[in-house]
């Protein structure tokens, strides 16, 4: 059973995504990349979901907070994130559409993933 949510993006985490790189780290069971943002040292940033709103917020933490969980990313996910604009509406604009990042939990597996239309 997959458990999603729809936790909401900032400008700083725009900001701070676009400084960032992504480092495939596995597969899904589609064959679908999935992986990390790491820093110019190489090291990985956690995408976990902070308390607030509805569905939260979505954050990156050097560390990984006590009582968080870090989400993978899919690699489109993370191209939204690295080259994304905050619109008005809270949703992301990239490339001429308009997205959110959502969280799945399948298992054992945290995923962050793009939806949204053009």
């Amino acid at each position: 059973m997959s458990i999603s949510q729809k936790p909401i993006a900032s400008a700083l985490l725009l900001t701070t995504a676009a400084l960032l790189s992504f480092r495939a780290t596995m597969r899904d069971r589609s064959g679908s990349t999935l992986g990390v943002l790491v820093d110019a040292s190489g090291a990985p940033k956690h995408l976990v979901i902070e308390s607030a709103g509805a569905d939260g917020t979505w954050t990156l933490r050097s560390e990984l907070p006590i009582g968080h969980a870090s989400f993978l990313l899919y690699e489109s996910a993370a191209n939204v994130l690295r080259g994304g604009n905050l619109s008005d509406d809270g949703s992301i604009a990239y490339q001429g559409a308009s997205y959110t990042i959502e969280s799945s939990v399948d298992g054992s597996t945290r995923t962050a993933k793009v939806s949204g239309s053009i």
